[in-house]
């Protein structure tokens, strides 16, 4: 191995004919140990780390007559999963170079094992259920019975899919190297992509929204997630025309072998719920503490994260399979990769739900110094925290006692934080227009933000000693937004 002394930007014969050779990835240089030709480590699948651990390198002329590479030290993998080799023949017929690079990263580092709670069916999830869990922890239902949802057959076909919603309906694709959308694909185009054999890019479909189209008229969600969903329970039924509020109900995923989805927290830290029709996913999970998002914030915004795998930055990451006719339930703020295994159909969704609103906001503020493009956020989240802001304090001002109690403590945290959110934002300076469309009549919406504020806090004050809330309640305010809830674990 060695790196370039060259001040200028070396080809190899491996690189692409567009190849942004002047990244620092391109520096490691390996040497065939057989015919003695250079290549850049990046452009056989190889990051700089990895690249250190070789021994011998045989390039892909020499790898038929004497054998694959070989590393030196102990086993570079330590994955259960068996190591995915470099696929020569796809680079030669023109397959980007780095398109090993998220296989090898995964394949390199050590997950945790699941841990989390697999119920036998749904008939336990329940919103009492949800309401009273003492932990925030992802959870998988094995048999969809006792959900109350609906879905296609099991051996729907993505041909099938694009009949139903219309062949030239568009769709947004994913090309799984780059992490970036490619446009003027149509649900014909990519089912006659999905259903060939030539795939020397791996592309994946995760954001077709489904609801009210043929195809979403075969789907209910999980009732669950009907009944605690703050869209359906605080969106004004009168207020829902197409294209004017949240669409985030029902997506179809549908992914080739080896998609892949980096790191990334969903949509203000939206819950989200995975059916699998047919294949398998692979979800790499990490919990929300304020240790690990900072992580992320910090990830986000780096240069290095097309290099870098998040996973290791973090102490814990948690490696999950849903198989087929398994629904895996992700709490607000999990940040999480997913890797396809096999061809796969699912059907999905995103919620918000008024126990992880703390969490919602909290995300929905680092979107922002992220500079994540409001196409990519929670669709009309101002326009729903103001109609929540009016119905709650509403329904506070009637609120005896009693029906105060049954509010446990995260959901009225999260109602002092939307309160505290929304008070701010009025009081802002200014307002970009469409931000002062969505606050709409300011001072009334100040009203019901103080007396909301007020309220709840009154009622979190009575839970805890003076100097508990007095802490708690500047936490609050300042943005204390993320916790991983276990039992017995200090927050």
């Amino acid at each position: 191995m060695s790196s370039s002394d060259s001040e200028d930007p070396q080809e190899c014969p491996l690189c692409a004919e567009d190849a942004p050779i002047e990244l620092p990835a391109y520096e490691t240089w390996l040497q065939c140990d057989v015919c003695e030709e250079w290549y850049h480590g990046i452009c056989v699948g190889l990051l700089a780390t990895e690249c250190e651990r070789i021994d011998k390198f045989h390039c892909k002329k020499c790898v038929e007559k004497h054998g694959p590479s070989s590393y030196k030290g102990p086993e570079l993998r330590r994955s259960s999963r068996q190591h995915s080799s470099v696929d020569y023949t796809m680079l030669n017929e023109g397959q980007p170079a780095t398109f090993n690079q998220y296989l090898l990263r995964l394949d390199g580092h050590e997950f945790m094992d699941d841990e989390f709670e697999h119920l036998d069916d749904g008939h336990e999830v329940t919103v009492e259920w949800l309401r009273s869990r003492d932990t925030n922890d992802p959870f998988v239902v094995e048999s969809a019975q006792g959900l109350g949802m609906e879905m296609p057959e099991s051996k729907i076909t993505v041909a099938e899919i694009a009949d139903i919603m219309g062949r030239e309906t568009s769709v947004s694709v994913m090309d799984v190297l780059t992490q970036e959308e490619l446009s003027d694909w149509t649900l014909g185009s990519w089912a006659q992509y999905f259903g060939s054999t030539d795939r020397r890019r791996i592309l994946n479909v995760i954001s077709l929204e489904v609801t009210d189209t043929p195809l979403g008229d075969k789907i209910r969600r999980p009732r669950v997630v009907d009944e605690v969903d703050l869209v359906e329970r605080y969106w004004p039924a009168a207020k829902r025309k197409p294209n004017k509020y949240p669409r985030v109900k029902t997506y179809c995923l549908m992914s080739v072998e080896n998609a892949y989805t980096d790191f990334h927290v969903d949509f203000s830290a939206t819950w989200v719920y995975y059916h699998v029709l047919s294949g398998e996913k692979v979800f790499y999970l990490v919990p929300p503490t304020p240790s690990n998002m900072r992580k992320f914030e910090s990830w986000s915004k780096s240069p290095e994260q097309a290099v870098s795998l998040f996973a290791e930055s973090v102490r814990q990451c948690f490696k999950v399979h849903v198989a087929a006719g398994q629904t895996l339930f992700i709490p607000a703020g999990w940040i999480h990769a997913v890797f396809t295994p096999a061809d796969t159909i699912v059907i999905g969704g995103n919620f918000l739900v008024l126990q992880s609103l703390n969490t919602h906001i909290g995300t929905y503020k680092l979107e922002a110094r992220t500079h994540v493009p409001v196409r990519y956020r929670f669709p009309f989240f101002l326009k729903l925290c103001r109609y929540m802001v009016e119905l709650l304090a509403r329904k506070w001002c009637k609120m005896d006692q009693r029906a105060k109690t049954k509010w446990t403590l995260s959901e009225l945290e999260g109602a002092f934080v939307l309160a505290a959110f929304l008070e701010a934002r009025v009081a802002a300076d200014e307002h970009e227009p469409s931000e002062a469309r969505a606050l709409g009549d300011l001072e009334s919406l100040r009203v019901h933000a103080v007396n909301l504020l007020q309220l709840t806090g009154a009622e979190l004050g009575l839970r805890m000693t003076p100097d508990e809330w007095a802490n708690r309640e500047l936490q609050l305010r300042e943005g204390c937004h993320f916790r991983w809830i276990r039992p017995g674990m200090s927050q």
